[in-house]
């Protein structure tokens, strides 16, 4: 985050009979809470270009910001209480192996970015598009490359991004489901590529068969949250197509296994 200190002082200075504050004020940069309907209030800022590896496009990260003073919240996306978060707040491992470079196929993996959209630039052509099409927050981002290849050209844009106000308090946030979007490796065609109202839990990428994984997460208890007491499940995305990802199992088969341990 940019930020600048613009006032320091001690606690207090004593003057005659008593304690005069001095005031100390912080001024740093977040992004603006994000409201389901109406404005979202702050200043709109374009970040720092990220290349994309075989094609002369670059995306620019698209943010409004607000101030933050001392005692306001740090990162307003982020909320506690989300089953996906409980193990670590500081890193979300939604890719699997995303730390290990080639064996995931991930060259570059940032999963708590903070953007209200992002924009793709041919930087031959001039053209320029967006990555999202209706309001939201993009909270990860990954760009996959073959692994164990010298070709290191992005084959698929990967991102999740909260659009939905899956628990009706009125903001996007991260205790809404956060749904899994890919656009081409120069990051067109984007597109939603898992289900409303089912939030990424984890997801990891088979190469040798070109599919991708999804656990997902469903509000199967009906609480209007995505916690550890829901069900979740495997869903397949076959890559290279632009259908949306499909139930690895369907409800069918599952239904007949839970009636063997159920009746």
């Amino acid at each position: 985050m940019r930020g600048v200190i613009v006032g320091i002082g001690g606690l207090c200075m004593v003057v005659g009979a008593g304690c005069q504050p001095v005031m100390v004020a912080k001024r740093d940069l977040t992004i603006a809470p994000t409201p389901s309907e109406g404005v979202v209030e702050g200043r709109a800022a374009l970040e720092r270009p990220i290349g994309l590896p075989g094609h002369e496009v670059v995306l620019v990260p698209f943010v409004k910001e607000n101030e933050k003073w001392w005692f306001d919240a740090k990162d307003p996306y982020q909320r506690s209480g989300t089953a996906r978060m409980s193990g670590s707040a500081a890193y979300d491992t939604w890719l699997e192996n995303a730390s290990y470079g080639s064996r995931s196929g991930a060259s570059y993996v940032a999963t708590r970015v903070r953007w209200h959209n992002a924009f793709g630039r041919d930087l031959e052509s001039d053209e320029r598009w967006m990555l999202l099409d209706r309001r939201g927050v993009i909270s990860s981002v990954a760009l996959l490359t073959q692994p164990r290849s010298s070709d290191q050209s992005v084959e698929y844009v990967l991102y999740l991004a909260t659009t939905e106000d899956t628990n009706g308090d009125g903001k996007l946030d991260s205790l809404d489901a956060r749904r899994a979007w890919m656009a081409d490796g120069d990051a067109r065609n984007p597109r939603v590529v898992t289900p409303e109202g089912m939030s990424v839990v984890s997801s990891w990428i088979d190469w040798e068969r070109e599919h991708a994984y999804f656990q997902l997460l469903a509000d199967t208890d009906g609480d209007g949250r995505f916690t550890d007491a829901d069900e979740s499940a495997p869903w397949l995305l076959r890559l290279g197509d632009y259908e949306a990802a499909q139930p690895l199992i369907d409800q069918a088969t599952v239904d007949s296994a839970r009636d063997l341990l159920e009746k």
